[in-house]
């Protein structure tokens, strides 16, 4: 006897089971691919799931020592409504947070912007800003130290209109000025997390705007060397302390939302992936019920020659096992494969594969072989019970 038929020879009850399902190819394999299906939905969902979230989540670095404060409205209250911040409390702010960078934004909605060749440029935001250079990055051309006439374009803007540092941009704003500006420069793009969204704006000096008040304003530390955290700490005790007057929202917080967000979606999409592993249980439930019910005398033989009923469910446990272990050892490989596909879409290396991405696979691996042995339950103990007599009717 070869050292294989040994140790088949231990394991009786796998032997006769792979035996009992290679006589139904056709039903073992159409259950093998239910299971496939739902490991694969489940591995790929929380792979893919990680992928994005880190794709997503790349677009907040570099703004993780940045906060954004903004006047607090009380609808309720009396006099006239004061939705702005002076430059008295842009002084204050700065002198709270010694050592960041404090920038005072202002911000035009009814602003109409054409470039050279007379188009309008309707998703254009109008903002003026000190300076942008000490808060952005420079694509193409450069911001004068004493910048005062010309304009800075973000890079959607550019990109959508073919603006480049040189042409000429007209800004019409409702009741204040209608003006030519020279582009200086274009911005490097920020993505979604920027809170100016620059982007898709066009900068112009604070000077030309006919206006002492603020929207909003930035303020920025260097994370390596500052906390954004007590900057943002120095400031509400500056100005809340007896009455909320602003909100200092910091693009940490927004990150950190935004991942319990997609956390939440996440498992939500598995949940729905796991569906299908259920599915695949019902599959091989009825598989080895019919399987179950064509086999009637030959289990009422097994009965009546001594076999306990205790074997006779492990034998269709058994078959029901192995269909969920080969359609996991088929599914996890196509999980990966899947997985390293979206990791180089949406991230650019194949292998950028996260702890928990893996887990998820194992966790669709596990899943499908437990629903798989579960699902060979019912058909083993109904099989079992039946008296041996009755069988060979």
């Amino acid at each position: 006897m070869s050292r294989r038929q040994r140790m088949l020879a231990r394991v009786p009850t796998l032997v006769l089971a792979r035996r009992n399902l290679s006589r139904a190819t056709a039903r073992s394999v159409l259950a093998v691919l239910a299971v496939v299906i739902g490991v694969v939905a489940i591995g790929t969902i929380g792979v893919g799931g990680e992928a994005f979230k880190q794709d997503q989540s790349a677009a907040y670095e570099g703004f993780g020592g940045t906060a954004t404060v903004t006047p607090v409205y009380y609808p309720d209250s009396e006099g006239p409504v004061d939705q702005s911040l002076s430059a008295q409390e842009i002084d204050r702010m700065r002198q709270a947070t010694a050592g960041a960078t404090v920038l005072p934004v202002v911000q035009r909605w009814d602003a109409l912007v054409r470039t050279e060749s007379g188009d309008t440029v309707p998703t254009a935001q109008l903002k003026g800003l000190g300076t942008p250079g000490a808060f952005y990055d420079v694509r193409a051309g450069t911001i004068p130290e004493n910048w005062r006439r010309s304009a800075v374009v973000g890079s959607r803007v550019a990109d959508t209109n073919d603006i480049e540092p040189g042409d000429q941009v007209t800004v019409a704003v409702n009741g204040s000025f209608d003006r030519s500006f020279r582009v200086a420069a274009v911005l490097e793009a920020q993505g979604f997390a920027d809170p100016l969204q620059a982007d898709r704006s066009i900068f112009l000096p604070l000077g030309q705007f006919d206006q002492s008040a603020y929207d909003s304003a930035i303020v920025s530390v260097d994370a390596r060397t500052a906390s954004i955290d007590r900057a943002a700490a120095s400031i509400e005790s500056e100005f809340n302390t007896r009455r909320r007057t602003v909100n200092v929202q910091k693009a940490r917080e927004q990150r950190e939302q935004f991942e319990q967000l997609f956390e939440t979606i996440n498992q939500f999409l598995i949940g729905v992936g796991g569906i299908s592993l259920v599915v695949a249980a019902v599959t091989i439930a009825n598989t080895m019920l019919m399987s179950a019910i064509e086999r009637e005398t030959e289990i009422g033989v097994m009965r009546a020659v001594g076999y306990p009923k205790r074997a006779v469910v492990s034998l269709l446990v058994a078959e029901a096992g192995i269909l969920g272990v080969i359609g996991a050892a088929i599914g996890v490989p196509l999980a990966f494969a899947i997985g390293a596909g979206l990791n180089q879409f949406l991230l650019g290396d194949p292998w950028a594969f996260t702890a928990t991405g893996v887990r998820y696979i194992a966790l669709g691996a596990v899943f499908g072989v437990v629903t798989s042995v579960l699902a060979g339950l019912y058909p083993g103990w109904k099989a079992a019970s039946k008296r041996p007599l009755e069988a060979l009717e």
